[in-house]
């Protein structure tokens, strides 16, 4: 295939990481606990159960580093751990910071995985950021109300200090 030609490269973890305190984990656990005994005297067995997934879920996440895999931006699409997301299934990106790292955002049209999300470093943005211009539209979406009562919240009840 000529027409798959590399445009960028580079090699990132899969997601956004942070390395969590103590005081993190503590956290999850009382709230996880605090809402599974009202839930309890309330017999909501079923969302006791869906808490302590969600608490396991933020404790496996939390822990384990996630690994390295290679972006590709190519002619025919981007290639994320080897697997090709054609232009025609991407709509917009936008770039973002989580955690003290740049991360670029890209809206697929398809329901899963519906939005790829591919950590730079500053040494790769600039030819990432060519490679994408006139293939796809820069535009950060509006945030949705999920979005800001998260954020709200996250403001409120920190999980640890800063």
């Amino acid at each position: 295939m000529s027409d798959n030609k590399i445009l960028a490269e580079w090699s990132s973890p899969a997601r956004p990481y942070k390395e969590r305190t103590r005081e993190f984990y503590t956290t999850i656990l009382s709230i996880a606990f605090l809402l599974g005994v009202i839930l309890l005297l309330l017999k909501e067995f079923l969302l006791i159960g869906v808490i302590m997934a969600f608490a396991f879920l933020s404790y496996v996440l939390a822990t384990h580093k996630p690994e390295n895999v290679t972006h590709q931006i190519t002619e025919n699409g981007i290639v994320t751990d080897s697997k090709l997301y054609k232009w025609e299934e991407l709509t917009q990106y936008w770039l973002t910071k989580q955690w003290d790292q740049e991360v670029i955002m890209i809206k697929t049209i398809k329901t899963i995985p519906g939005l790829l999300v591919m950590v730079i470093s500053n040494t790769h943005k600039a030819t990432i950021l060519k490679s994408l211009e006139g293939k796809l539209l820069e535009e950060k979406p509006a945030d949705s109300f999920v979005d800001r009562a998260s954020r709200w919240l996250g403001d409120k009840i920190p999980l640890e200090s800063k």
